[in-house]
């Protein structure tokens, strides 16, 4: 069954892990913009409070759906989602992520398998899901969110930066290749951002980083801006920038244990 363009009174953009923090940032700003939604996450609670806020504030219309990105099929199921509810997708913002502390990655293998399907083979098979119906239309938008932790050796996980990296380059790869097909993809390297991210993860940041952190809000709307101009990338903020600028200079494998223990240090104090 082939999505019907004439039902649809607006474009339609998909947004995952929506349930809150950037996510939530997203679908408000996509809503204002005219959108109307298909909101994923783990968190179907969250979910419905989301879809409530937007549509009483927002003439949108919200489909939701319980799905866990950490399994191997969630991405089809996503897909036949949209399919069933002949729901064309103009709009994907791949934004699910998680961090994983060294200490976890190190005693509970299935974490490290979880972190690796959603951050590669969800997001890249959710975009090869859908931009093959965006390169047919010649029209379409793809923007998935990596970190700036995707330049740079991250002394408190071995997998968050990595399958960070993945994002970055494979999105890359598909801007070069979409470019011909009208569809614009961006990736996202965001500094750190004002959510619950940091709190839910068990991550701790440093005061001087804290202190510049940018709001999800702000960051969602430079990134949508940033995405419909067709840019390839975006690190949204001075802060960010300034953050991305001085991690990489610090934080090379030379300095490694130096930087390591600085963090740690830092982190137990806190406590």
């Amino acid at each position: 069954m082939q999505p019907d363009r004439e039902r649809q009174s607006k474009p339609y953009a998909l947004v995952t892990g929506a349930s809150s923090g950037l996510g939530e940032s997203f679908a408000h700003d996509l809503a204002r913009r005219g959108h109307d939604l298909v909101l994923v996450s783990e968190n179907l609670k969250e979910l419905e409070r989301v879809k409530a806020d937007i549509e009483s504030q927002h003439d949108s219309s919200v489909f939701i759906l319980e799905a866990d990105l950490f399994h191997p099929a969630a991405a089809e199921r996503v897909f036949d989602f949209c399919l069933r509810k002949r729901i064309s997708i103009d709009i994907l913002i791949n934004n699910a992520g998680i961090y994983l502390n060294i200490e976890r990655e190190l005693n509970d293998i299935k974490s490290v398998e979880n972190v690796i399907n959603l951050h590669v083979m969800s997001l890249a098979k959710l975009c090869f899901l859908f931009c093959k119906e965006m390169m047919e239309r010649k029209l379409g938008y793809i923007l998935n969110v990596s970190s700036i932790n995707s330049e740079f050796p991250d002394p408190a996980s071995l997998t968050y930066g990595p399958t960070k990296r993945f994002i970055l380059a494979f999105t890359e790869s598909l801007h070069c290749e979409m470019r011909e097909h009208n569809v614009h993809v961006t990736c996202l390297t965001p500094g750190g951002i004002k959510t619950n991210f940091f709190t839910a993860n068990d991550v701790f940041i440093p005061p001087v980083i804290r202190r510049t952190l940018l709001s999800s809000d702000e960051c969602a709307r430079k990134s949508l801006d940033a995405l419909f101009r067709g840019r390839a990338r975006i690190t949204p903020g001075l802060s960010g920038k300034i953050q991305s600028f001085f991690l990489r200079l610090m934080t090379r494998p030379s300095t490694y244990h130096l930087i390591k223990k600085s963090y740690f240090s830092m982190k137990k104090k806190s406590t």
